[in-house]
């Protein structure tokens, strides 16, 4: 990703090229319009001065857009790229109204065209130059989300689609069909009139503080996979030019250490900066009270594996999450199926499962169940004594970055699917059980993390 410097010096060197090339064909146009008597050529030329004032506005806006936030805009100024690509379409119905205004005015005349040598060749060198500044714009919008740029370009390729109808209609001029000019420029009109909307309306949206299409869920999806979160609320999203701000507040359990829970908010964080380019994520934690988490998720857990136990072809359950936020409950299981199982026959069995489920957990607003199957032993090498370095890192790990103790008996062997590392550690023996299960997930996670080679962890919790 560019950093903010790079980003604002390409931004504002693309406007300020758009600003001269914009001048540049205006004048032009003017020069060759007037020498040559050419309407076609003049009324261009107003086209292109209404392109050089939209690049004007990009090119201010963009300049305004990349000052760092101060204490009076503790956002920043993006909101300006919004303000700006707003006006500018503004701009395109103007010229898209003058073109279909001008059109009509034409057949009700019957003003054709008349071809000249110098209104060709400026129409030409119009739409090369046109269309190369569109498609820098568009891609340099793209790559760092900036509206307004996306604006400015649109008006360059607005104004190569006008100058190729004015060539169009030219040559319709030596086949005796004239008409065809101004009713092409409306079809040209009309496009612009609807990829300008959608422009503006999305411009529209983000001065609104319109929160992106589908975000609200992608977040919440987002969030609730980090191990650790119990649940997911007050998710806030909003877009000021080129950035997105998030602010949502997750739940952990209350037993949860500071510093624990210090690391699930910066993996919350790490996982929403996926959502864009660039990304400002406030995550506040909360604690969730036991009775209100555990009393959901032991009652949905029995009855999941009591479900299971009367399927026959289910071997069993594994990897049970079940999340309860904000009154709603979240379901998430590994089914582990015969292996000879068709997988539409598995799919039966999932979706049987499911319904019955739906049926019988109040508010259950998700339920994922994935079909796994039971596999034949696969051959594998102990390389347990020749791996003294990585016995010693995962010891080390254990003992700095987890609440567990004492870890021993760690075997190391080697399959065609990796590492698989099995190990005791010890806990405190009046601990619960549940937190014994969670300090068996952190340990798995910081393992798999630190060791990439490592495909599968088997922990062993003994009371110390």
């Amino acid at each position: 990703m560019a950093s903010t410097g790079v980003r604002r010096e390409e931004v504002n060197r693309v406007a300020l090229v758009s600003l001269v090339v914009a001048a540049a064909l205006t004048v032009l146009k003017i020069f060759v319009g007037i020498t040559s008597g050419s309407l076609g050529v003049i009324s261009e030329a107003l086209h292109s001065a209404l392109d050089f004032l939209a690049a004007g506005i990009t090119f201010v806006a963009v300049r305004q857009a990349s000052v760092e936030p101060d204490k009076e805009h503790h956002y920043g100024h993006g909101k300006i790229e919004n303000f700006s690509a707003l006006v500018e379409t503004i701009l395109l119905w103007i010229t898209a109204a003058w073109i279909i205004w001008e059109a009509v005015r034409v057949i009700q005349l019957e003003e054709w065209p008349e071809p000249t040598l110098a209104g060709i060749a400026v129409m030409v060198i119009s739409i090369v130059v046109n269309y190369e500044r569109s498609r820098v714009l568009f891609s340099t919008a793209e790559k760092h989300g900036s509206q307004a740029l996306e604006a400015d370009g649109l008006h360059f390729i607005t104004d190569a689609l006008s100058s190729i109808v004015v060539l169009v209609g030219l040559a319709f001029v030596f086949f005796e069909f004239p008409i065809a000019d101004p009713l092409s420029a409306i079809g040209v009109a009309v496009v612009i009139l609807f990829v300008s909307y959608k422009l503006a309306r999305r411009a529209f949206d983000a001065l609104l503080d319109t929160a992106p299409e589908g975000i609200y869920d992608e977040i919440e999806k987002l969030c609730t996979s980090v191990h650790g979160v119990v649940a997911c609320r007050k998710i806030r999203a909003r877009q000021v030019g080129h950035e997105l701000f998030i602010d949502v507040v997750i739940s952990v359990k209350e037993r949860t250490s500071v510093d624990e829970a210090h690391h699930i908010a910066d993996r919350v964080e790490r996982v929403l900066s996926n959502l864009g380019k660039r990304v400002d994520c406030m995550v506040h934690v909360e604690p969730v009270s036991r009775a209100d988490e555990d009393e959901v998720t032991q009652d949905v857990y029995g009855l999941l594996q009591e479900l299971v136990r009367g399927e026959p072809m289910v071997l069993g359950a594994h990897k049970v999450r079940i999340q309860v936020m904000e009154g709603d409950t979240y379901i998430a299981a590994d089914l582990e199926m015969q292996p000879n199982m068709t997988t539409g026959a598995a799919h039966a069995v999932s979706e049987r499962l499911e319904r019955i489920l739906r049926e019988k957990v109040s508010n259950l607003k998700r339920v994922t169940l994935h079909m796994d199957v039971e596999r034949d032993a696969s051959p594998a090498q102990d390389i347990t004594s020749e791996s003294g370095h990585i016995v010693e890192e995962i010891k080390t790990l254990v003992d700095e970055k987890t609440p567990a103790s004492d870890c021993h008996n760690v075997n190391i062997t080697r399959d065609g699917s990796g590492m698989t590392i099995s190990l005791d550690c010890r806990v405190d023996a009046d601990l619960p059980l549940a937190d014994s299960h969670d300090i068996a997930e952190r340990v798995e996670e910081i393992i798999k993390k630190a060791i990439p080679e490592v495909s599968v962890v088997f922990v062993h919790i003994e009371p110390s």
